[in-house]
């Protein structure tokens, strides 16, 4: 009787135990709030798990007063992105916590960290700032 009870209170801790371990994130989920009535260009480097290198991709339409979600599913390593964002009047980056710089051009475009970024027009530098994601799994970007 008394093995069993002790198999039981073993087992309900290791149970208890596994539970309360961290789990990794299923995703980088980023949360683009857009509180002006221009649209809202973003360009993001996050973290992609199958390439084992950072991904710097652009650009993600915001429209005016609105907020878009973007999920990447691929990204669980890495407890943080990076976020540039412009409209016709204004632009963030730069400023924030660890910024980077990253080329980028007025297409489209997605290039890994040790390539180039693709050939496009108004070829340019930017700032990018570090945004950690949160507790639930998202990062909430609000200019």
């Amino acid at each position: 009787m008394k093995k069993s009870v002790l198999s039981i209170l073993f087992g309900a801790f290791i149970l208890l135990a596994a539970v309360m371990v961290p789990q990794p994130a299923e995703a980088v989920n980023i949360n683009l709030r857009n509180p002006y009535s221009d649209t809202l260009w973003t360009a993001i480097v996050y973290f992609e798990d199958s390439s084992n290198k950072w991904v710097t991709r652009g650009w993600y339409r915001v429209d005016p007063n609105s907020t878009r979600n973007l999920n990447f599913s691929g990204s669980t390593k890495k407890n943080s992105v990076y976020i540039h964002a412009y409209t016709r009047e204004a632009s963030w980056g730069g400023s924030g916590l660890d910024p980077i710089k990253r080329t980028v051009i007025k297409e489209s475009f997605k290039y890994y960290d040790g390539e180039k970024c693709p050939p496009g027009s108004n070829r340019r530098q930017v700032s990018l700032d570090r945004w950690y994601v949160e507790t639930d799994g998202v990062v909430y970007w609000r200019p």
